[in-house]
Order: structure tokens, then C-alpha cells, then sequence
């Protein structure tokens, strides 16, 4: 015990009989005081150094109480600061927080949603206005890229092959130079058809009458370019058979001075072969992105967008669901912290249960060296004095402090602040929920997917809503201008 210190950090002095005997010098005096006889038989009254004992033994009593005090006080401090983290205000704080985070991903994912359902709506509108202003009465008909690309392959290598056998009696290089001359000429008839059918053969059915001043007189001559192209061709393969050492840019002199003057069959079937190969490129070029200039990009824009919708309705599917799970998980993990805590509640119990025992084995052994103490007095005073010991002598001192303890009130708080929390962490989720049910039926997790459906739904309706009022506003300012005197 001589390590033991108090409250203010001073150390207790060792409670044992030999430190207080030898504190007030209790055999000493207890002699010095025999020969005087002192104190008196009659005497009623404890003499001088046994008062001076008991004093030393209630300083130490008020030390040793002070110092348990000071602990079980401590420790009902720090029970009340958890129990603060643990009020049902805080608790309902954290579960507000947990349905904001719920709320604000819906609100996120939601307006995402109604951005797209405007866009699809914004571009449905631009489309059919599209259809009035040029007169288009069905939806166009547009081909996948690679449907597209793969029709042009297969003329490409038809007329390839068939162009390079032709060519193959005309080239020095036989069928490998013949086969790649055909490729050039074949590759130049499908871009030279395509682009006819893109460009300008589309224009010359537009709306308005001002695009056939161009588009006509380039479809013309786009179609005269293709027969023009083809007629060299044929004239390149006969001037090559004629003068094999003959160059290419001799043929054009040639087939000006007589565009029809092809003498071969061969060279004749190869100008018919590459008109039909571009009038086909032309007829896909002019029916890929739709028939009308314009209209196929309105259209694939529409329903893209639409698309659009579709996906992110089947993304709130796919990703929002284990979002709003995951956050909703959390709501768990505060049953959790109430049973970790009173798991703590019981540590703290024992600590309470220590500091209280502790106190009274130091009350016990501070009560047997008062004993044994005044003990060594008397015994040291009989065996001097002469005369008969005074009465008292064959009674205890008793200090109603240590030879009566009573309880801690500091540890009986201390047990009812521990009882309370444990009743209120046991309480406090059902409490809550109670308190809360109206508030929680999201983050309690009934139906999450039907709110998912919710959330489409009403997202889906802004998305109209909004749609439907900026149009009542264009069509109000399109009224005011309307209106306006000129």
C-alpha cells in the first residue's frame, strides 16, 4: 500500500499497525504515560496520543474516501459522455443523416432521368416539326453502318474479280496486275455512285425548290462523270491491248475523239459492268441515311435520345438498387453500437465493483491498525503503571467512519447511471423506430424496388412537365410576335 497515492497525487502513508504505532510512538507513550498512572482509573476520556491516533486514522479515512470518490466520480463522468453519444436526439441524427444520403441519391438519379426524358421529348418535337415543314409522312429507313459497308464490299469484289480478268489479257503482270488495276476502277465506281446517291440525287426531291439549281445540274453531271469514267475505262483496256507500252494519260485524248468507239466485247461488258456497280452504290447511297436529306439524322437523333431513357431507366435497375441497399445497411450497425456498448457498460461495472472493494479492504485494514495500534498502547501502559487501568481500557475505540462503513454513494450512482443506459440502449433502436416509422419506411427498407418504380415514374413526369412548359412559353412568345403591328 505504500505506493497507493491520493486524489491530489500525494501518497498515502502505509495503513498497517507498526506505521501508526510508529506515527504517534503509540509504546513510547503508552510507558511514559504508566508512570505518572496517567490515565487516571477514573478517567473516561482517551488520553492524548490515543486522540492523536484516531485523528491520524480519520485523515487517512478522509484520504482513502477521497481518492475512491475521485475514481467512481471519474468513472460516472465517462459514462455520461457516452451516454450523451448515445441519446436518442443523436441516434435520430444519424438516421436523418443516412435518409438525406438515400434521398439526395434519388434526387440525383431522378433528375438525370428527367434530363433524359426531356431530351427524348425535346428531340421527338424537332423531328416532327421536321416532318411538317418538308412533308415527310413516314419514318426513313436507315441501314446499319455495317450493312452498309458490307454491300459495298461484296460489288467491290465481284466486280474486282470480273474486271480483273479483263484486264489480265491487257497487263503485263497478268492476272495479279490486271487485279489490282480492277481494284482501283472498282473502288472509284462504288465512291463515284455512292456519293451521287447521298448528294445530289436526295436534294432534287428537297422541299425547297432552290436546292435543284445546284443539286440537279450535279446530279447530271455526276451521272455523266460515272459514263464518262466507265467509257475510259474501257478505252484504257483496248489502247492497252493495241500499244501495251501505250500510257494513261494517252487514253483520255482517245475516248474524247470517239467516246463510242469500243470495238471489243470485252471492253464493252467491262463499261456496263462498272455503270451497273455505281447505279447500285447510287442506289445505296441514296437510301442508307433516308431518302430526304435531313430526315434520317432527325429521326436516328430521336431516337437515340429515346435510347437514352431506356438505358437509364434500366441503370436505376441495375446500379441504384445495391446503393440504396448499401446505405440502408448502416441502419444495422446502430443495434450494433448499443450492443457494443453495453459491452462496455459491464467493463465499467467491474471497474466500479473494484474501486468500491478496494475502498473497503483499505477501510478493513485501516480499522485492524487502529486496533492493533491502540493495542500496543495499552499494552505498553499496563505494564508500567501501578495503578488500575482506567475502565475504557477493555473497550474498543470505535470511528463510526470505518468501524460502520457505509455504502459508496458514489458507487450506488455509479450502478444506477450503468442500469439506466443499460435500459435505455436496450430500448432506444424500438423507440426510435416507433418514434420514426412514418419517417423510415424507406431507410427500414420495405420496398426499395417499388421505390426505385416511384422514382422513374415521378421522374419521368418532370421530365413531360418541364417539356410541356417550355413549350406553352415558346408558343406564348410566338403569339406576341405574331401579334406585334408591323
Amino acid at each position: 500500500m505504500a505506493d497507493e497515492s491520493g486524489p491530489s497525487g500525494t501518497a498515502i502513508p502505509p495503513i498497517t499497525a507498526h506505521h501508526l504505532a510508529e506515527l504517534v510512538q503509540a509504546g513510547h507513550h503508552g510507558a511514559s504515560d504508566a508512570l505518572d498512572n496517567h490515565p487516571p482509573p477514573q478517567s473516561a476520556l482517551p488520553s492524548q496520543t490515543e486522540l492523536t491516533l484516531l485523528s491520524r486514522v480519520v485523515e487517512l479515512f478522509g484520504a482513502i474516501r477521497q481518492q475512491a470518490a475521485a475514481a467512481l466520480n471519474a468513472l460516472h463522468a465517462d459514462i455520461s459522455s457516452r451516454r450523451e453519444s448515445f441519446t436518442q436526439e443523436r441516434y435520430e441524427g444519424r438516421v436523418r443523416s443516412i435518409e438525406a444520403s438515400m434521398r439526395a441519391l434519388l434526387n440525383r438519379h431522378g433528375g438525370e432521368l428527367e434530363q433524359r426524358v426531356y431530351d427524348a421529348l425535346k428531340a421527338k418535337r424537332e423531328y416532327e416539326y421536321f416532318n411538317y415543314t418538308h412533308r415527310r409522312t413516314a419514318d426513313p429507313k436507315i441501314d446499319k453502318w455495317q450493312f452498309i459497308l458490307l454491300f459495298l464490299i461484296v460489288p467491290l469484289a465481284i466486280e474486282s474479280l470480273l474486271n480483273g480478268n479483263f484486264f489480265a489479257e491487257a497487263s503485263e503482270f497478268g492476272l495479279v496486275g490486271g487485279a489490282a488495276t480492277a481494284v482501283i476502277i472498282s473502288a472509284l465506281n462504288i465512291a463515284l455512285g455512292f456519293l451521287t446517291g447521298l448528294w445530289p440525287a436526295r436534294y432534287c426531291q428537297h422541299v425547297r425548290a432552290s436546292h435543284l439549281f445546284w443539286a440537279l445540274p450535279v446530279y447530271v453531271a455526276m451521272i455523266i462523270l460515272i459514263v464518262m469514267f466507265n467509257l475510259t475505262v474501257g478505252h484504257y483496256r483496248e489502247m492497252l491491248i493495241a500499244t501495251p507500252d501505250a500510257r494513261s494519260l494517252q487514253v483520255i485524248p482517245r475516248m474524247l475523239a470517239d467516246p463510242l468507239g469500243i470495238t471489243e466485247l470485252k471492253s464493252a461488258a467491262l463499261v456496263l459492268i462498272g455503270c451497273i456497280v455505281a447505279f447500285a452504290a447510287a442506289v445505296k447511297g441514296y437510301s442508307a441515311f433516308g431518302t430526304y436529306p435531313g430526315h434520317g439524322a432527325a429521326y436516328k437523333r430521336w431516337r437515340q435520345r429515346w435510347s437514352e431513357v431506356e438505358d437509364e431507366r434500366r441503370r436505376l435497375d441495375v446500379e441504384l438498387l445495391p446503393e440504396l441497399e448499401t446505405i440502408r445497411s448502416q441502419i444495422g450497425g446502430f443495434t450494433e453500437d448499443c450492443a457494443r456498448e453495453r459491452g462496455r457498460l459491464q467493463a465499467s461495472k467491474a471497474e466500479a465493483d473494484q474501486a468500491r472493494d478496494l475502498y473497503m479492504a483499505r477501510l478493513a485494514q485501516l480499522r485492524s491498525a487502529k486496533d492493533a495500534a491502540l493495542m500496543q498502547y495499552r499494552e505498553a501502559n499496563l505494564r508500567v503503571r501501578t495503578d488500575l487501568p482506567p475502565a475504557y481500557f477493555s473497550q474498543a475505540l470505535n470511528v463510526a467512519e470505518i468501524d460502520q462503513p457505509v455504502p459508496l454513494p458514489e458507487h450506488g450512482a455509479v450502478k444506477a447511471l450503468i442500469e439506466d443506459f443499460e435500459r435505455q440502449l436496450a430500448n432506444m433502436p424500438a423507440l426510435v423506430e416507433a418514434k420514426l416509422r412514418d419517417r423510415l419506411a424507406l431507410v427500414r427498407g420495405l420496398d426499395l424496388a417499388g421505390e426505385i418504380e416511384r422514382l422513374k415514374t415521378r421522374a419521368s413526369e418532370a421530365g413531360r412537365d418541364a417539356f410541356e412548359q417550355d413549350e406553352a412559353a415558346r408558343r406564348q412568345i410566338n403569339a406576341e410576335f405574331a401579334a406585334m403591328p408591323r
